[in-house]
């Protein structure tokens, strides 16, 4: 028996005030496309998922599909979009319930990544995928780079620890689960009112083990305008 075709969820429903615009972080230009499209397009050119799930905002519903769907994608069936909570975690669980309530297997590679990461690149989605099949959850991340030091939370202002380099990763999306274990997930941590920040974490809280796979430094997630200019230049550059 063949496993279960994986499924795709791209949160997409925070505000992004850090941004300083008017406008809905993933409908922002970036060459000539809408953030947002040239996310879903990197997933939806592998062929590899039989769902994408953008989660978006509220109110939101004819912009996705003015500014979305219907230039790039004529997949209705196939790209699905639901609502989104007040928060990333809560936006995430509204996919996972709507697959839960559907019955999906338990052993479903459900993937996760941020609408507002449009330069993933193809080969971390394919080596994701791999190894979910094996160790069933998986994180990308890239080394540290700089000397990343702990201070003390009451004044943000004095050290208390410099944190051993070597050791850590900066971690990115996409982020692969069994179903069963982010459902799992999810649902412990909203019953105990546990918010993380991302949902590994989750995952990691309920005892199992995540594995890495090494993303890519351009793999970077637009917060600011200063991203944006970064996302310009990079995109630039993939095409010279």
């Amino acid at each position: 028996m063949s496993n279960p075709a994986p499924i795709l969820i791209v949160p997409a429903a925070g505000q992004g005030s850090r941004m300083k615009s008017e406008r809905n972080k993933p409908y922002l230009l970036l060459a000539g496309k809408p953030v947002l499209a040239h996310t879903l397009g990197v997933f939806a050119r592998l062929g590899f998922f039989s769902r994408i799930i953008p989660v978006i905002a509220p109110g939101e519903e004819k912009y996705f599909q003015s500014l979305i769907m219907m230039p790039f994608f004529n997949t209705e069936d196939y790209v699905f979009p639901v609502i989104g909570g007040d928060r990333r975690q809560a936006s995430v669980y509204n996919a996972l319930e709507l697959l839960h309530r559907e019955g999906i297997p338990g052993d479903t590679p459900i993937c996760v990544h941020d609408g507002a990461r449009p330069l993933v690149d193809e080969a971390i989605v394919r080596n994701v995928l791999e190894e979910v099949q094996i160790s069933h959850a998986v994180i990308t991340g890239v080394p540290v780079k700089d000397t990343i030091k702990m201070i003390d939370d009451s004044d943000n202002e004095t050290v208390k620890s410099t944190l051993p380099r070597e050791c850590l990763i900066l971690t990115q999306t996409p982020q692969c689960f069994s179903f069963s274990i982010l459902w799992e997930a999810h649902t412990r941590a909203l019953e105990e009112g546990f918010e993380g920040s991302d949902d590994a974490v989750l995952v990691e809280r309920i005892g199992i083990t995540v594995k890495v796979v090494h993303g890519s430094y351009d793999n970077i997630k637009l917060t600011t305008p200063n991203d944006l200019n970064i996302a310009e230049a990079l995109f630039s550059l993939k095409e010279s």
